[in-house]
C-alpha cells in the first residue's frame, strides 16, 4: 500500500526535527512507498526552513506546501489534495509517529477492509532524547467498531486526534474532508467518517505521541477547543445524520454535560447551564437542535452560542 503523510505545520520550528527524525525511524526498513507532504499554514517563524534542512533525512519524496493562514482543517484538506497516493496519514507539526504505526494501520485497513483507521495517543518529552522513547505498536491490540459503536464512542469521548488517523483519499474527499468551519480538524473528520461508513478500525495502543509542552496548542484553549468540539458533534446530529433522532439525543445529552462542567471551570452561568443538565436527565425537548445550539454559550466571552469572530479558522 502506498502512502502519503500530511504534515499541517503552524510555527512548529521547535518540533520539526523530531519529527522528520521518528518519520525517519519509523520503519526498520526505508519506505519507498511513503510521500511527506508538509502543509505550512501561514508560518511567521522558520517553520519552512527548518523543513527543508532536514527533508533529505526523510526516505521519500518530500514536497513543502505554503498556503496564508487559513487554520488546520484548511492546510489538512490542501495536503490530501495534493498527496499523490492512495492512502493518507496525518499527522501534526509537533507529534511523532511510533513504531511501525502506519504500516500496521495499512495493515488492518485492508485485513478489515475499512476506509478508515483510527488509533490513540501518548507523550513524548523535549528534555529526553527522542528514539528511545518512541513507542512500539501492538497489531494485536485492535477493535472492529461498527457504525453504532463508533457514535456511541465519540459521541461520549473523543481521545483521539488527527494524527491518530489513516484515510483513503478517495473516502476523506467523499465525505468533505475536514470541516474548515472548525479550527481543529481532529473530531469533524472522524464524525464525518462514523456517519458514512458501515466500520472502522481502532487500535487500542498509541500509534502517535504528542510533545508534552506545546505553548498555543488548540486544546490549551479551553473555551474555543471546547466549543469546536461541542459545534462537532452538534454538526453530527442535525447536519451529518438528521433522521437519526437517538443520535440526537446522546449529542443532547453530552452536550449539556460538557456545558455545564466548563461554565463552572469558565464561571460562565454555571447555575444556567446546571439547570438544563438537570433538565437533560429528566426530559428531552422536542426542538433538540435548538437546545444543543445553546449549550455553546457555556464557551463563549460573551455567554451566546454564536461563534465569537476572532476564533474564525485562520484567525490566530
Amino acid at each position: 500500500m502506498q502512502v502519503s503523510y500530511v504534515i499541517t505545520v503552524y510555527n512548529k520550528a521547535p518540533y520539526l526535527f523530531d519529527v522528520i527524525q521518528s518519520l525517519a525511524a519509523e520503519h526498520a526498513e526505508p519506505c519507498a512507498a511513503a510521500e511527506y507532504v508538509f502543509v505550512d499554514d501561514g508560518s511567521s517563524d522558520n517553520s519552512v526552513e527548518t523543513i527543508r534542512a532536514h527533508q533529505h533525512l526523510l526516505p521519500g519524496k518530500t514536497i513543502v506546501l505554503e498556503q496564508s493562514n487559513q487554520g488546520a482543517a484548511a492546510a489538512t484538506n490542501y495536503g490530501v489534495q495534493e498527496a499523490s497516493h492512495d492512502w493518507v496519514r496525518l499527522l501534526d507539526g509537533d507529534d511523532i509517529v511510533c513504531t511501525d504505526s502506519t504500516a500496521i494501520m495499512a495493515q488492518l485497513a485492508m485485513r478489515e477492509d475499512a476506509p478508515f483507521v483510527i488509533g490513540n495517543f501518548g507523550y513524548f518529552s523535549q528534555e529526553k532524547e527522542l528514539l528511545p522513547q518512541i513507542e512500539q505498536v501492538n497489531e494485536d491490540d485492535y477493535v472492529v467498531m461498527s457504525q453504532d459503536d463508533a457514535l456511541q464512542r465519540f459521541i461520549r469521548n473523543f481521545s483521539h486526534n488527527s494524527s491518530c488517523m489513516l484515510i483513503k483519499k478517495a473516502f476523506f474527499q467523499s465525505i468533505g474532508g475536514a470541516d474548515t468551519r472548525l479550527m481543529s480538524p481532529d473530531y469533524t473528520i472522524a464524525l464525518r467518517a462514523t456517519a458514512h461508513c458501515r466500520k472502522m478500525v481502532r487500535l487500542q495502543c498509541n500509534v502517535t505521541q504528542m510533545v508534552e509542552q506545546a505553548p498555543g496548542r488548540l486544546s490549551s484553549q479551553i473555551g474555543r477547543s471546547r466549543y469546536d468540539s461541542i459545534m462537532a458533534i452538534y454538526l453530527l446530529a442535525h447536519e451529518l445524520m438528521p433522521a437519526r433522532r437517538d443520535v440526537a439525543e446522546a449529542v443532547y445529552r453530552r452536550a449539556c454535560s460538557r456545558a455545564y462542567r466548563y461554565a463552572r471551570i469558565l464561571k460562565n452561568r454555571p447555575t444556567r447551564h446546571f439547570l438544563r443538565y438537570i433538565g437533560s436527565r429528566l426530559y428531552l425537548p422536542k426542538d433538540l437542535k435548538s437546545a444543543t445550539y445553546q449549550c455553546l454559550s457555556a464557551f463563549t466571552p460573551d455567554a451566546t452560542p454564536e461563534r465569537p469572530i476572532e476564533w474564525t479558522p485562520g484567525k490566530k
